[in-house]
């Protein structure tokens, strides 16, 4: 069931695609570093977001690389904290 929803919601972002395309199909001069060339203006759109969706995405990981390594060190700490209080509950009660 949840590979067909994804398949419908594939295919409605497929079509609204499509549908964009077709709507933005004028040439545009872009000039970029090295030249000026024409593209449509549908293209240099979809190519602007999927940029930005890639930058986010590069982001995205670097940030979740950081909590994760973050959380790795403090469950480190935890066991140490909680090894430290068995031994002392340990020796309190032989004590």
């Amino acid at each position: 069931m949840k590979s067909f929803i994804f398949f419908i919601i594939i295919a409605c972002i497929l079509a609204l695609a499509a549908a964009f395309a077709a709507s933005n199909d004028q040439l545009v001069d872009f000039n970029y570093l090295i030249a000026l060339d024409s593209f449509k203006l549908s293209s240099l759109l979809i190519g602007a977001f999927v940029s930005g969706l890639v930058v986010a995405g590069v982001c995205m990981s670097l940030f979740m690389m950081k909590l994760k390594l973050s959380l790795s060190k403090f469950k480190r700490k935890s066991k140490r904290q909680v090894a430290e209080l068995e031994r002392l509950r340990a020796a309190e009660v032989k004590g």
